[in-house]
């Protein structure tokens, strides 16, 4: 809904402006208490009350875990992902040992989400972690480097039959599964005005919804890596030999482009953008002509490698697009 104001001039250097009523009777707004006023990228003002603006959400729900355990785990992981830092989990008639099983699932696949209280049929799990634990950029960070080790691997397993890697791979891919989620959680922290844009190094608001894109590519790819990894097993000698080159090419690409996400784009970069993107379909050609990889299992994960890379870049034109956007609304 939008209110439009007249703005009063107090002894000269003060500017007052009424709030909507219907406003500050749902936030509980009474005399004396404080509001909050962020001044946005835009220029724009974001007011909430200083009450209630540092508070979390907190989620009680109920879930009958033996009704249907995947959509209990993933009912609980959406309540992390959007940002609630309590879930309280009741078990009601189900057998004690699928609540178990359902709370040690989802601590394992979550960044910061621990049990500080159980009972007889429920259990109360909290998010200890934080933008101050663990900033987005950090954990953008963690999850590109063992993007990039786990492509090594993959290499390393090729070229040495150790396929003892394999499962490090595999186990890797878990912990970015983690990261993901809770760079999910952040940006919607964001979103919700629990955190500051700046505090998890974005630009403004406007940035969440590339970003949290940026991310699920982030993720997708690491799983494409994982099962080239898993797929090595089954391969013959020489089809290994053909997967090495690309995978060492697309190594090679994920490297430059992850260090534009994470240095963020500058003007300068956006020639280099262009010939990235030509280098990869260039690349995603060459597979596809390639007599020697259409009897191989997988090659197809090399092409959504290289496709998600391209979406990355994509996004990032976009977000330097959106900045001059901001920046010419705010002159």
């Amino acid at each position: 809904m939008r209110y439009r104001r007249r703005v009063q001039v107090v002894g000269g250097s003060t500017y007052v402006v009424s709030l909507p009523k219907e406003w500050a009777k749902g936030t509980g707004l009474k005399h004396g208490s404080e509001v909050i006023i962020e001044v946005m990228p835009d220029l724009t003002l974001r007011v909430y009350s200083g009450d209630k603006g540092g508070e979390r959400l907190e989620l009680e729900t109920e879930l009958e875990v033996g009704d249907d355990f995947e959509l209990s785990v993933a009912t609980l992981i959406a309540s992390y992902v959007v940002g609630y830092r309590k879930l309280i989990v009741t078990c009601r008639e189900c057998l004690l040992d699928m609540l178990e099983a359902l709370i040690k699932r989802v601590t394992e696949i979550t960044i910061g989400l621990e049990v500080i209280e159980k009972g007889e049929r429920y259990v109360v799990l909290r998010c200890l972690a934080d933008v101050s634990t663990l900033s987005l950029t950090e954990a953008l960070n963690t999850l590109t480097k063992l993007t990039i080790k786990s492509l090594e691997d993959v290499e390393n397993v090729v070229k040495t039959g150790n396929l003892d890697q394999v499962n490090e791979v595999l186990d890797r891919d878990s912990l970015i599964d983690k990261l993901y989620l809770y760079g999910l959680r952040q940006l919607n922290e964001v979103l919700l005005g629990m955190t500051n844009y700046t505090s998890v190094g974005l630009s403004s608001v406007a940035e969440v919804t590339y970003w949290a894109m940026i991310l699920r590519s982030l993720e997708r790819i690491a799983d494409h890596v994982a099962v080239i990894a898993r797929n090595t097993k089954k391969l013959r000698p020489e089809d290994l030999v053909v997967i090495l080159k690309y995978v060492a090419l697309l190594r090679h690409k994920y490297d430059e482009v992850v260090k534009h996400i994470l240095l963020k784009p500058r003007i300068e970069d956006l020639s280099k953008f262009g010939a990235l993107i030509r280098e990869l379909r260039g690349i995603e050609a060459e597979i596809s002509k390639d007599p020697a990889t259409l009897s191989i299992s997988g090659v197809e994960n090399l092409l959504r490698i290289s496709a998600y890379l391209r979406d990355i870049i994509e996004l990032l034109i976009d977000m330097h697009a959106l900045k001059e956007l901001l920046a010419e609304t705010a002159s």
